[in-house]
């Protein structure tokens, strides 16, 4: 039988939803939704910022973000809702301490990237996790993940290929 090793990262497609720096995990999930259920809370999403957008997300969609995504409290239960919402992959400029590893345990691969803003919101996004690639369907352009180390590419393989 083939180890873990052999187990190929699958190739993801998404619609980017873009944030600026500093989106708080109380921006994606408002604390007052975060003891509902998971289902119930995913839509939730970005109430607070607006209203419309939780029904607007999609299976496949891809959030990005700028610098110190997801600082504060709540940071596991805005994670969850974003899995349960089809949300596939969370990318940012960096992640404030914990959420990357919350995104993680929520299913989602966390992916650090250099300049986020060129991705924006509705353009169409492919994530090569093998090649460590993330290429802006609607633009051209491409950027490299910086995170992805061999210990998070094992744990991406346990998680996206059972």
């Amino acid at each position: 039988m083939a180890g873990r090793s052999d187990v190929r990262l699958p190739v993801l497609a998404g619609r980017a939803w873009a944030f600026a720096d500093d989106l708080c995990a109380e921006d994606i999930l408002p604390a007052r939704f975060a003891r509902l259920t998971v289902s119930e809370s995913a839509r939730r999403l970005f109430a607070d910022l607006d209203a419309t957008l939780a029904a607007r997300l999609r299976d496949g969609d891809v959030l990005v973000a700028g610098q110190q995504l997801g600082g504060g409290t709540g940071g596991p239960e805005a994670a969850r809702a974003l899995a349960a919402a089809g949300v596939i992959a969370v990318v940012a400029g960096s992640f404030a301490p914990g959420f990357a590893e919350a995104v993680l345990a929520a299913g989602l691969p966390p992916l650090e990237v250099d300049a986020p803003a060129i991705f924006h919101t509705g353009q169409r996004l492919r994530l090569n996790l093998e090649a460590g690639t993330i290429a802006n369907l609607s633009s051209g352009d491409r950027l490299p993940v910086r995170n992805l180390t061999e210990e998070l590419v094992e744990r991406l393989r346990a998680l996206l290929n059972r």
